[in-house]
């Protein structure tokens, strides 16, 4: 008798429990107002539907899976982490790399019901609907309301479709843990990680609802549901390919969790804004190739002008708007904090002597600068370009979104975008020289960046943005290049006319 009493409690804790039913019993109830929003768009449209519309809806549901299942998930992977986290248990598997396999698998033996229940009820939900191995007229009609359709054009097969969701499910909840026990062993703050989780569910709702369709891969929700990954990726295995790649790459880091990890989190945090600038640029390249993708003729050389169309006072969008500024100015930033500030912070009568004069210190450091820039703009042409080339695009020599020349596109980009960012530079540090507070600086910056909007800088007479490539439509390559130039020699004189009337001399 006891050993059943045991057996029959040992069961109800591992699964055979009140939550599932209760869990079982939610996901039931939402199948039942799928199955009527089905059956009233059947009648209306006068198409059959068959038991994959149902079926499919209830695995891909996006407000199902943000508002009640990603909050069970976050709830088990929290409790899984913070409780395997045992300095007993960690002695007993050795490193944290193997514990965060040990509670990888207890998450698994937790949350693997609700996969289970999930599944048993959407093919519970289809009983009443005619039976067939295809895809129902439904789904293949589009319409508003069928969020089956672009899965219809991606899978031949309607049960294809169930495995690779229930395929998805099991990389992007492993990614998704994994991710979460790298943080808490850096970490080690339970605090921090209920921020985060509660960040993360905020930012799933914020993804699905506000997030353009041009950025809308940075929504998880994308990751979760095969239909919503259907609306973005083209093809759907470019979203298996990001979650490997994710999960490859998260895998490959657990073997430095057992270095001495605090030198690795001070090298992380020292190196964290240049991490995000980079991903910054990359996604944004990456979005604008694949928002050119609906056109069959696009060339690489079309993915640089509109990766860097940037903005005029004449044509102004916000996107492109906001790219320049993540990208040249986001440079900027970067290179007066971990560069320009501290060459002038550092400046003393030491160096004065070494040098022998200011004009020679200045050039000492310029000199780094300017071989930056021009790897920088190197660096950007070649990733846009073999990103586009990755997706397709033509690798013609020839661009159909401007009625320039390759050379005049070429030389525009890499010579006026060149002499753009030295006068950026330049303006920067007088700024900084004069204010001897790095604060007016970032000022500076964010004036720039005002005198882009529109209305503010009608008649042109700020040298700001002539790099962008939208200035081709109404101007020659070479009048900006005049211009920039110009620019340029007025800011080298002021700074010759600032080291000769220092007090430093």
């Amino acid at each position: 008798m006891r050993k059943w009493t045991f057996f029959i409690k040992e069961r109800t804790q591992n699964g055979i429990s009140i939550k599932w039913i209760m869990i079982g019993a939610v996901l039931y109830f939402y199948s039942i107002i799928l199955k009527k929003e089905i059956v009233q768009v059947a009648a209306v449209e006068r198409l059959h539907p068959n038991n994959w519309d149902v079926t499919l809806r209830l695995v891909n549901d996006p407000y199902l899976i943000i508002y009640f299942i990603i909050p069970i998930v976050m709830f088990f992977l929290l409790k899984s982490i913070f409780m395997d986290f045992d300095y007993h248990i960690l002695i007993r598997v050795g490193s944290f790399q193997r514990w965060i396999y040990y509670s990888l698998r207890k998450f698994w033996a937790n949350t693997s019901p609700l996969l289970f229940v999930w599944m048993l009820v959407s093919l519970w939900s289809a009983i009443g609907f005619p039976f067939s191995w295809d895809w129902s007229e439904l789904s293949r009609t589009e319409h508003f309301t069928n969020t089956l359709y672009e899965l219809s054009r991606s899978f031949a097969n309607p049960f294809f479709t169930f495995a690779a969701q229930f395929l998805l499910f099991l990389f992007t909840f492993s990614l998704l843990h994994i991710i979460f026990a790298i943080i808490y062993v850096l970490t080690q703050n339970k605090r921090v990680m209920i921020l985060i989780s509660l960040l993360f569910f905020v930012f799933s709702i914020i993804g699905f609802k506000l997030l353009p369709k041009e950025v809308a891969f940075l929504s998880p929700i994308t990751f979760f549901s095969l239909a919503n990954g259907a609306n973005v990726f083209h093809p759907l295995i470019e979203g298996y390919i990001m979650v490997m790649m994710l999960l490859i790459f998260c895998i490959g880091m657990l073997p430095f969790l057992d270095l001495h990890k605090r030198r690795y989190i001070q090298t992380i945090k020292g190196s964290l804004p240049l991490i995000m600038y980079v991903l910054l640029c990359v996604m944004g390249i990456g979005s604008t190739i694949r928002s050119l993708k609906k056109y069959s003729d696009i060339t690489i050389w079309d993915a640089l002008v509109a990766s860097f169309a940037g903005v005029s006072p004449e044509r102004f969008a916000y996107i492109p708007y906001f790219f320049y500024v993540v990208v040249f100015f986001g440079l900027i930033y970067l290179l007066h904090l971990f560069i320009l500030n501290n060459e002038i912070e550092q400046l003393g009568y030491y160096k004065i002597i070494r040098f022998r004069s200011l004009t020679k210190w200045f050039w000492s450091w310029m000199r780094k600068l300017i071989i930056i820039i021009a790897l920088f703009l190197f660096a950007l042409a070649v990733v846009t370009c073999v990103l586009a080339a990755c997706w397709g695009a033509n690798i013609g020599f020839y661009a159909t979104l401007v009625s320039k020349p390759i050379s005049e596109i070429v030389y525009h980009f890499f010579v006026n975008g060149f002499l753009q960012m030295i006068f950026y530079i330049i303006l920067i540090f007088i700024v900084s020289w004069i204010s001897k507070e790095s604060i007016y600086s970032i000022v500076m910056i964010s004036i720039l960046m005002v005198a882009m909007l529109p209305g503010v800088n009608v008649k042109g007479i700020i040298p700001v943005g002539l790099n962008s490539i939208i200035y081709l439509a109404d101007h020659s390559p070479y009048s900006l290049t005049l211009i920039l130039s110009i620019a340029n020699v007025v800011s080298f004189s002021i700074i010759h006319y600032l080291f000769k009337q220092s007090l430093k001399i």
